[in-house]
Protein backbone atom coordinates (compact mmCIF):
# COMPACT_ATOMS: atom_id res chain seq x y z
CA UNK A 1 0.00 0.00 0.00
CA UNK A 2 1.41 3.53 -0.87
CA UNK A 3 2.65 5.56 2.05
CA UNK A 4 -0.23 8.32 3.14
CA UNK A 5 0.19 11.76 4.57
CA UNK A 6 -2.98 12.40 6.85
CA UNK A 7 -3.16 16.05 8.71
CA UNK A 8 -4.75 15.89 11.83
CA UNK A 9 -5.44 18.20 14.68
CA UNK A 10 -6.92 16.69 17.72
CA UNK A 11 -6.80 15.79 21.13
CA UNK A 12 -3.73 13.55 21.98
CA UNK A 13 -6.10 11.80 24.51
CA UNK A 14 -8.21 10.92 22.02
CA UNK A 15 -5.54 9.49 19.05
CA UNK A 16 -4.44 6.00 19.54
CA UNK A 17 -8.34 4.73 19.57
CA UNK A 18 -9.73 6.76 17.05
CA UNK A 19 -6.76 5.56 14.66
CA UNK A 20 -7.59 2.37 14.39
CA UNK A 21 -11.40 2.81 14.29
CA UNK A 22 -11.13 5.19 10.94
CA UNK A 23 -7.81 4.16 9.38
CA UNK A 24 -8.13 -0.12 10.24
CA UNK A 25 -6.02 -0.48 7.41
CA UNK A 26 -3.72 1.95 7.54
CA UNK A 27 -0.14 1.48 7.71
CA UNK A 28 3.77 3.92 7.31
CA UNK A 29 1.09 6.90 7.87
CA UNK A 30 2.61 10.48 8.78
CA UNK A 31 0.59 12.94 11.26
CA UNK A 32 1.21 16.30 10.98
CA UNK A 33 0.56 19.51 13.15
CA UNK A 34 0.52 17.40 16.54
CA UNK A 35 1.69 19.16 19.31
CA UNK A 36 1.21 17.83 22.51
CA UNK A 37 2.58 14.55 24.16
CA UNK A 38 4.07 12.88 21.86
CA UNK A 39 5.58 15.75 20.15
CA UNK A 40 8.00 16.00 23.66
CA UNK A 41 8.66 12.91 24.21
CA UNK A 42 12.40 12.84 22.43
CA UNK A 43 14.82 14.73 24.31
CA UNK A 44 15.84 16.75 20.58
CA UNK A 45 11.74 17.89 20.43
CA UNK A 46 12.28 18.65 23.97
CA UNK A 47 15.07 21.32 22.82
CA UNK A 48 12.87 22.55 20.15
CA UNK A 49 10.08 23.05 22.41
CA UNK A 50 11.91 25.27 24.65
CA UNK A 51 13.83 27.34 21.97
CA UNK A 52 10.40 28.16 20.45
CA UNK A 53 9.49 29.42 24.24
CA UNK A 54 12.89 30.70 24.83
CA UNK A 55 15.25 33.53 23.21
CA UNK A 56 18.77 31.38 22.02
CA UNK A 57 19.62 35.21 20.97
CA UNK A 58 20.09 36.11 24.89
CA UNK A 59 22.73 33.29 25.18
CA UNK A 60 26.31 34.31 25.88
CA UNK A 61 27.39 32.83 22.66
CA UNK A 62 24.49 33.52 20.57
CA UNK A 63 25.57 34.74 17.11
CA UNK A 64 22.80 37.40 17.88
CA UNK A 65 25.98 38.92 20.35
CA UNK A 66 28.63 38.17 17.73
CA UNK A 67 30.62 41.30 19.64
CA UNK A 68 29.81 41.45 23.13
CA UNK A 69 31.68 43.54 25.20
CA UNK A 70 34.27 41.53 27.04
CA UNK A 71 36.64 42.62 30.17
CA UNK A 72 40.44 43.03 28.90
CA UNK A 73 42.92 40.53 30.51
CA UNK A 74 44.12 43.29 32.54
CA UNK A 75 41.24 44.65 33.76
CA UNK A 76 38.69 43.84 36.81
CA UNK A 77 41.20 41.09 37.57
CA UNK A 78 40.26 41.01 41.36
CA UNK A 79 36.92 41.17 40.96
CA UNK A 80 36.57 38.39 38.32
CA UNK A 81 38.94 36.19 40.60
CA UNK A 82 36.68 37.04 43.63
CA UNK A 83 33.46 35.82 41.55
CA UNK A 84 35.02 33.07 39.94
CA UNK A 85 36.33 31.56 43.49
CA UNK A 86 32.76 31.88 44.93
CA UNK A 87 30.92 30.62 41.39
CA UNK A 88 33.26 27.37 41.92
CA UNK A 89 32.31 26.62 45.37
CA UNK A 90 34.76 28.78 48.06
CA UNK A 91 32.83 26.72 51.04
CA UNK A 92 30.79 29.95 51.07
CA UNK A 93 27.16 29.73 52.56
CA UNK A 94 26.36 32.18 49.67
CA UNK A 95 24.89 30.70 46.44
CA UNK A 96 23.52 33.98 44.82
CA UNK A 97 25.56 36.95 44.10
CA UNK A 98 24.39 40.42 42.64
CA UNK A 99 26.81 42.28 40.93
CA UNK A 100 25.64 45.63 40.19
CA UNK A 101 27.55 48.92 38.77
CA UNK A 102 26.19 52.29 37.51
CA UNK A 103 25.36 52.87 33.55
CA UNK A 104 28.39 52.04 30.96
CA UNK A 105 30.80 50.80 34.14
CA UNK A 106 31.49 47.31 32.42
CA UNK A 107 28.60 44.72 34.18
CA UNK A 108 27.52 43.40 31.09
CA UNK A 109 32.02 42.82 29.86
CA UNK A 110 32.46 41.08 33.69
CA UNK A 111 29.16 38.78 33.06
CA UNK A 112 30.30 37.59 29.79
CA UNK A 113 33.91 37.35 30.31
CA UNK A 114 32.91 34.83 33.61
CA UNK A 115 30.18 33.14 31.07
CA UNK A 116 32.98 32.23 28.59
CA UNK A 117 35.55 31.15 31.83
CA UNK A 118 33.32 28.92 33.14
CA UNK A 119 31.69 27.97 30.30
CA UNK A 120 36.03 26.56 29.15
CA UNK A 121 36.07 25.06 32.93
CA UNK A 122 33.20 23.00 32.06
CA UNK A 123 31.72 24.71 35.03
CA UNK A 124 28.84 27.21 33.40
CA UNK A 125 25.10 26.17 33.92
CA UNK A 126 23.43 28.90 31.49
CA UNK A 127 23.09 32.47 30.76
CA UNK A 128 20.20 34.79 30.15
CA UNK A 129 21.57 38.50 28.77
CA UNK A 130 18.72 40.74 28.91
CA UNK A 131 18.71 43.99 26.33
CA UNK A 132 16.35 46.49 25.90
CA UNK A 133 17.60 47.65 23.02
CA UNK A 134 18.63 44.37 21.16
CA UNK A 135 14.57 43.61 22.22
CA UNK A 136 15.96 40.87 24.40
CA UNK A 137 13.96 41.64 27.59
CA UNK A 138 10.43 39.67 27.49
CA UNK A 139 10.50 37.87 31.23
CA UNK A 140 8.54 34.66 30.08
CA UNK A 141 11.85 34.15 27.68
CA UNK A 142 14.35 33.46 30.36
CA UNK A 143 13.04 30.45 32.15
CA UNK A 144 12.82 28.49 29.38
CA UNK A 145 16.26 29.97 27.43
CA UNK A 146 18.19 28.76 31.07
CA UNK A 147 16.10 25.27 30.87
CA UNK A 148 17.23 24.21 27.31
CA UNK A 149 20.80 25.16 28.09
CA UNK A 150 20.83 23.34 31.34
CA UNK A 151 19.11 19.89 29.48
CA UNK A 152 22.09 20.35 26.86
CA UNK A 153 24.50 20.20 30.11
CA UNK A 154 23.59 17.58 31.95
CA UNK A 155 21.78 14.48 30.05
CA UNK A 156 20.05 13.01 33.34
CA UNK A 157 18.19 16.72 33.96
CA UNK A 158 17.17 16.32 30.02
CA UNK A 159 14.90 12.89 30.77
CA UNK A 160 13.54 14.24 34.03
CA UNK A 161 12.05 17.86 32.16
CA UNK A 162 11.63 15.58 28.87
CA UNK A 163 8.93 13.48 30.75
CA UNK A 164 7.48 16.24 32.94
CA UNK A 165 6.74 18.07 29.27
CA UNK A 166 5.51 14.92 28.29
CA UNK A 167 2.61 14.99 31.21
CA UNK A 168 2.39 18.46 31.29
CA UNK A 169 3.22 20.38 27.47
CA UNK A 170 1.35 23.19 29.36
CA UNK A 171 4.36 24.18 31.69
CA UNK A 172 5.61 26.84 29.71
CA UNK A 173 2.35 28.55 29.49
CA UNK A 174 1.84 28.51 33.50
CA UNK A 175 3.30 31.43 35.53
CA UNK A 176 7.03 32.22 35.73
CA UNK A 177 7.12 30.90 39.47
CA UNK A 178 5.62 27.57 38.68
CA UNK A 179 8.08 27.01 35.98
CA UNK A 180 10.89 28.38 38.35
CA UNK A 181 9.58 25.38 40.19
CA UNK A 182 8.41 22.56 38.39
CA UNK A 183 11.47 22.99 35.47
CA UNK A 184 14.32 24.00 37.51
CA UNK A 185 14.26 23.52 41.38
CA UNK A 186 12.19 20.21 41.70
CA UNK A 187 14.49 18.13 39.09
CA UNK A 188 17.34 19.28 40.06
CA UNK A 189 16.04 17.99 43.68
CA UNK A 190 15.74 14.81 41.93
CA UNK A 191 19.23 14.51 40.55
CA UNK A 192 20.47 14.94 43.89
CA UNK A 193 18.57 12.80 45.88
CA UNK A 194 18.58 9.69 42.79
CA UNK A 195 21.71 11.05 40.63
CA UNK A 196 24.38 13.05 43.01
CA UNK A 197 26.79 11.91 40.25
CA UNK A 198 24.77 13.83 37.63
CA UNK A 199 26.02 17.14 38.73
CA UNK A 200 29.34 16.78 41.09
CA UNK A 201 30.08 20.13 41.47
CA UNK A 202 28.25 23.46 41.28
CA UNK A 203 27.05 25.07 37.74
CA UNK A 204 26.73 29.23 37.73
CA UNK A 205 23.47 30.84 35.90
CA UNK A 206 24.40 34.33 35.24
CA UNK A 207 21.49 36.56 34.35
CA UNK A 208 22.89 39.85 33.03
CA UNK A 209 20.95 43.16 32.71
CA UNK A 210 17.91 42.84 34.71
CA UNK A 211 17.50 45.80 35.21
CA UNK A 212 16.44 46.11 31.36
CA UNK A 213 13.74 43.33 31.81
CA UNK A 214 10.63 44.06 31.12
CA UNK A 215 8.47 45.92 34.13
CA UNK A 216 9.82 46.30 37.81
CA UNK A 217 7.26 43.89 39.03
CA UNK A 218 9.26 41.06 36.73
CA UNK A 219 12.43 42.29 37.78
CA UNK A 220 11.79 42.14 41.76
CA UNK A 221 10.08 38.53 40.93
CA UNK A 222 13.45 36.47 39.60
CA UNK A 223 14.62 38.48 42.51
CA UNK A 224 12.01 36.98 45.38
CA UNK A 225 12.30 33.66 43.51
CA UNK A 226 15.64 32.76 43.55
CA UNK A 227 16.62 34.35 47.18
CA UNK A 228 13.57 32.02 48.45
CA UNK A 229 14.85 29.11 47.64
CA UNK A 230 18.35 29.92 48.39
CA UNK A 231 17.00 30.57 51.69
CA UNK A 232 15.18 27.58 52.27
CA UNK A 233 17.91 24.94 50.76
CA UNK A 234 20.98 24.85 52.34
CA UNK A 235 22.81 22.73 49.64
CA UNK A 236 22.13 23.04 46.03
CA UNK A 237 23.76 22.18 42.82
CA UNK A 238 23.50 25.81 41.30
CA UNK A 239 24.58 29.00 42.11
CA UNK A 240 23.16 32.55 40.76
CA UNK A 241 24.75 35.35 39.57
CA UNK A 242 22.81 38.45 38.70
CA UNK A 243 24.20 41.68 37.56
CA UNK A 244 22.12 45.22 36.90
CA UNK A 245 22.59 48.61 38.04
CA UNK A 246 21.52 49.61 41.93
CA UNK A 247 17.63 50.54 40.59
CA UNK A 248 15.65 51.89 43.24
CA UNK A 249 13.26 48.98 43.54
CA UNK A 250 15.76 46.19 43.07
CA UNK A 251 18.31 48.31 46.19
CA UNK A 252 15.49 48.80 48.33
CA UNK A 253 14.34 45.09 47.84
CA UNK A 254 17.44 43.55 48.36
CA UNK A 255 18.11 45.73 51.50
CA UNK A 256 14.92 46.02 53.05
CA UNK A 257 15.04 43.29 56.36
CA UNK A 258 11.53 42.23 55.54
CA UNK A 259 12.65 40.44 51.72
CA UNK A 260 15.26 38.38 53.72
CA UNK A 261 16.92 38.76 50.55
CA UNK A 262 20.44 36.46 51.30
CA UNK A 263 22.65 37.40 48.83
CA UNK A 264 26.65 38.11 48.23
CA UNK A 265 27.03 41.81 47.39
CA UNK A 266 29.88 42.87 44.73
CA UNK A 267 30.17 46.36 43.29
CA UNK A 268 31.93 47.54 40.40
CA UNK A 269 33.17 51.12 41.81
CA UNK A 270 33.73 54.42 40.37
CA UNK A 271 37.15 56.98 41.17
CA UNK A 272 38.70 54.48 43.55
CA UNK A 273 42.33 53.62 43.59
CA UNK A 274 41.76 50.16 41.78
CA UNK A 275 39.23 51.49 39.34
CA UNK A 276 41.88 54.32 38.25
CA UNK A 277 44.91 51.88 37.77
CA UNK A 278 42.48 49.55 35.20
CA UNK A 279 41.43 52.36 33.19
CA UNK A 280 45.15 53.16 32.81
CA UNK A 281 46.33 49.18 31.94
CA UNK A 282 43.20 49.02 29.59
CA UNK A 283 44.21 52.25 27.94
CA UNK A 284 48.02 51.75 27.36
CA UNK A 285 47.43 48.15 25.83
CA UNK A 286 44.55 49.33 23.67
CA UNK A 287 46.86 52.61 22.87
CA UNK A 288 49.56 50.10 22.07
CA UNK A 289 47.47 48.48 19.55
CA UNK A 290 46.59 51.70 17.79
CA UNK A 291 49.86 52.66 17.32
CA UNK A 292 51.30 49.52 16.21
CA UNK A 293 48.51 48.91 13.50
CA UNK A 294 48.19 52.67 12.41
CA UNK A 295 52.45 52.40 12.36
CA UNK A 296 52.44 55.55 14.96
CA UNK A 297 55.65 56.98 15.91
CA UNK A 298 56.96 55.95 18.90
CA UNK A 299 55.65 58.14 22.30
CA UNK A 300 52.46 57.93 20.53
CA UNK A 301 49.69 58.86 22.38
CA UNK A 302 51.64 62.30 23.33
CA UNK A 303 51.68 61.58 27.41
CA UNK A 304 49.19 65.00 27.85
CA UNK A 305 47.06 63.09 26.37
CA UNK A 306 47.39 60.27 27.46
CA UNK A 307 46.66 61.37 31.43
CA UNK A 308 43.91 63.74 29.89
CA UNK A 309 41.75 60.83 29.10
CA UNK A 310 42.74 58.87 31.99
CA UNK A 311 41.96 62.26 34.45
CA UNK A 312 38.61 62.44 32.54
CA UNK A 313 37.54 59.46 33.24
CA UNK A 314 38.03 59.03 36.77
CA UNK A 315 38.09 55.18 36.75
CA UNK A 316 35.13 54.68 34.19
CA UNK A 317 36.12 52.08 32.18
CA UNK A 318 33.17 52.25 30.22
CA UNK A 319 33.98 55.83 29.27
CA UNK A 320 38.04 55.19 28.24
CA UNK A 321 36.18 52.29 26.13
CA UNK A 322 34.15 54.99 24.20
CA UNK A 323 37.05 57.22 23.96
CA UNK A 324 39.54 54.02 22.48
CA UNK A 325 36.56 52.95 20.35
CA UNK A 326 36.23 56.45 18.48
CA UNK A 327 40.21 56.73 18.44
CA UNK A 328 40.75 52.99 16.66
CA UNK A 329 37.72 53.34 14.52
CA UNK A 330 38.73 51.79 11.32
CA UNK A 331 36.25 53.65 9.32
CA UNK A 332 38.04 56.80 10.21
CA UNK A 333 41.52 55.03 9.58
CA UNK A 334 43.25 58.30 11.18
CA UNK A 335 43.74 57.67 14.76
CA UNK A 336 46.11 60.66 15.37
CA UNK A 337 43.32 63.05 13.79
CA UNK A 338 40.63 61.49 15.90
CA UNK A 339 42.67 61.59 19.12
CA UNK A 340 42.92 65.01 18.63
CA UNK A 341 39.39 65.63 17.81
CA UNK A 342 38.81 63.84 20.99
CA UNK A 343 41.24 66.30 23.09
CA UNK A 344 39.54 69.12 21.82
CA UNK A 345 36.08 67.83 23.43
CA UNK A 346 37.25 66.78 26.25
CA UNK A 347 38.51 70.13 27.06
CA UNK A 348 35.12 71.68 26.47
CA UNK A 349 35.01 72.03 22.60
CA UNK A 350 31.99 70.02 22.63
CA UNK A 351 30.07 67.69 19.75
CA UNK A 352 31.39 69.90 17.33
CA UNK A 353 30.25 69.14 13.88
CA UNK A 354 27.97 65.97 15.18
CA UNK A 355 31.69 64.25 16.20
CA UNK A 356 30.77 63.13 19.60
CA UNK A 357 33.51 60.49 21.22
CA UNK A 358 31.23 59.58 23.60
CA UNK A 359 28.05 59.40 21.34
CA UNK A 360 27.47 55.61 22.66
CA UNK A 361 26.99 56.74 26.20
CA UNK A 362 24.85 59.67 25.48
CA UNK A 363 22.36 57.21 23.99
CA UNK A 364 22.38 55.49 26.99
CA UNK A 365 21.91 58.32 29.14
CA UNK A 366 19.02 59.69 26.62
CA UNK A 367 17.66 56.14 27.20
CA UNK A 368 17.64 56.53 31.13
CA UNK A 369 16.39 59.93 30.73
CA UNK A 370 13.41 59.03 28.25
CA UNK A 371 12.29 56.33 30.72
CA UNK A 372 11.21 58.88 33.03
CA UNK A 373 7.33 59.17 32.80
CA UNK A 374 6.14 62.48 30.89
CA UNK A 375 4.29 63.90 33.95
CA UNK A 376 7.13 63.27 35.99
CA UNK A 377 10.32 65.22 33.52
CA UNK A 378 9.47 68.85 33.64
CA UNK A 379 10.35 68.55 37.82
CA UNK A 380 13.23 65.78 37.58
CA UNK A 381 14.88 68.41 35.33
CA UNK A 382 14.38 71.23 37.28
CA UNK A 383 16.20 69.27 40.17
CA UNK A 384 19.19 68.01 37.40
CA UNK A 385 19.57 71.73 37.07
CA UNK A 386 19.62 72.50 40.65
CA UNK A 387 22.65 69.75 41.06
CA UNK A 388 24.38 71.24 38.28
CA UNK A 389 24.43 74.69 38.92
CA UNK A 390 23.76 75.26 42.30
CA UNK A 391 25.17 74.07 45.94
CA UNK A 392 22.16 73.04 48.21
CA UNK A 393 23.05 71.72 51.54
CA UNK A 394 20.65 68.43 51.17
CA UNK A 395 18.26 66.72 49.05
CA UNK A 396 15.76 67.58 52.16
CA UNK A 397 16.53 71.50 51.49
CA UNK A 398 15.92 70.91 47.52
CA UNK A 399 12.83 69.02 48.43
CA UNK A 400 11.58 72.02 50.47
CA UNK A 401 12.79 75.08 47.67
CA UNK A 402 11.19 73.16 45.34
CA UNK A 403 7.66 72.45 47.47
CA UNK A 404 7.92 68.99 47.11
CA UNK A 405 7.39 66.58 50.07
CA UNK A 406 10.13 64.11 50.68
CA UNK A 407 8.11 61.21 49.24
CA UNK A 408 7.51 62.74 46.01
CA UNK A 409 11.16 64.15 45.49
CA UNK A 410 13.12 60.92 46.25
CA UNK A 411 10.14 59.16 43.65
CA UNK A 412 10.88 61.59 41.00
CA UNK A 413 15.01 60.33 41.05
CA UNK A 414 14.06 56.85 41.06
CA UNK A 415 15.27 56.47 37.80
CA UNK A 416 18.06 57.80 37.79
CA UNK A 417 19.49 55.55 40.46
CA UNK A 418 22.07 54.61 38.13
CA UNK A 419 23.88 57.90 37.49
CA UNK A 420 23.22 59.53 40.82
CA UNK A 421 24.02 59.22 44.49
CA UNK A 422 20.20 59.19 45.82
CA UNK A 423 20.53 58.95 49.68
CA UNK A 424 17.75 57.23 51.34
CA UNK A 425 14.64 59.87 52.95
CA UNK A 426 16.50 59.11 56.55
CA UNK A 427 20.07 57.94 55.79
CA UNK A 428 23.42 59.66 57.14
CA UNK A 429 24.59 61.14 54.29
CA UNK A 430 21.87 64.07 52.28
CA UNK A 431 23.55 65.42 49.67
CA UNK A 432 22.95 63.75 46.31
CA UNK A 433 25.87 63.53 43.53
CA UNK A 434 26.94 62.58 40.15
CA UNK A 435 28.72 59.23 40.10
CA UNK A 436 30.40 60.72 37.03
CA UNK A 437 30.92 63.98 35.15
CA UNK A 438 30.52 62.39 32.10
CA UNK A 439 26.54 63.08 33.07
CA UNK A 440 26.24 66.17 33.99
CA UNK A 441 28.68 67.03 30.93
CA UNK A 442 26.05 65.75 28.85
CA UNK A 443 23.16 67.70 30.45
CA UNK A 444 25.37 71.01 29.32
CA UNK A 445 25.65 70.39 25.69
CA UNK A 446 22.77 71.35 23.76
CA UNK A 447 23.98 68.89 20.73
CA UNK A 448 24.65 66.08 23.24
CA UNK A 449 21.38 66.31 24.80
CA UNK A 450 18.96 67.39 22.58
CA UNK A 451 15.38 67.93 24.10
CA UNK A 452 17.42 67.11 27.39
CA UNK A 453 19.99 70.23 27.07
CA UNK A 454 20.10 72.00 30.54
CA UNK A 455 20.32 75.81 29.91
CA UNK A 456 21.57 77.70 32.52
CA UNK A 457 19.61 81.21 32.11
CA UNK A 458 16.61 79.05 31.95
CA UNK A 459 17.39 77.22 34.80
CA UNK A 460 18.73 80.36 36.88
CA UNK A 461 15.52 81.91 35.58
CA UNK A 462 13.29 79.39 37.41
CA UNK A 463 15.40 79.29 40.56
CA UNK A 464 14.50 83.26 40.57
CA UNK A 465 10.86 82.89 40.17
CA UNK A 466 10.78 80.19 42.81
CA UNK A 467 12.70 82.41 45.19
CA UNK A 468 9.74 84.92 44.08
CA UNK A 469 7.40 82.35 45.09
CA UNK A 470 9.05 81.80 48.49
CA UNK A 471 8.99 85.74 49.32
CA UNK A 472 5.34 86.13 48.40
CA UNK A 473 3.98 83.17 50.61
CA UNK A 474 4.71 82.30 53.76
CA UNK A 475 6.94 79.55 53.54
CA UNK A 476 10.02 78.39 55.16
CA UNK A 477 12.90 79.95 56.53
CA UNK A 478 15.17 78.79 53.33
CA UNK A 479 19.03 79.32 53.30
Amino acid sequence: MPRTTIRLQIPVSQLQPQVSVFFPNAHNFNINHFNATQNVQSGVTVLQYLMENGMPAAIHDSSDRAYPPQCHPSTRKRLRERVTKWGMGDGSDWRMLWLLGFAAVGKSAVAQTIAEEFQEAGRLGASFFFSRPNHLNDPDAAIPTLVYQLAIRVPEYKQIISRRLADDPRILKKNRRTQFRELLIEPFHILMTQYPHAVPQPLLIIIDGLDECMGKQAQCEFIDMISAHVRKVDKFPLRWTLCSRPEWHLESMISDPDYHVICKREELQLDNGEAQEDVRRLLEAEFDEIQKRYRLPDGWPPEECFYGIVGAARGHLGFASFVLRFVGDKEYGDADNQLKVCMKFLRGGGALGGINPLHALDLLYRQILSDIPTGDLPTTMRILGLLIFFTLPSANDMADFLDLNPGKFHCLLERLHSDLHVPLADGADPRISFYHTSFSDFLRDPVRSGRFWLDKQVVYHDVVFQFLHWLEGPGKAFT
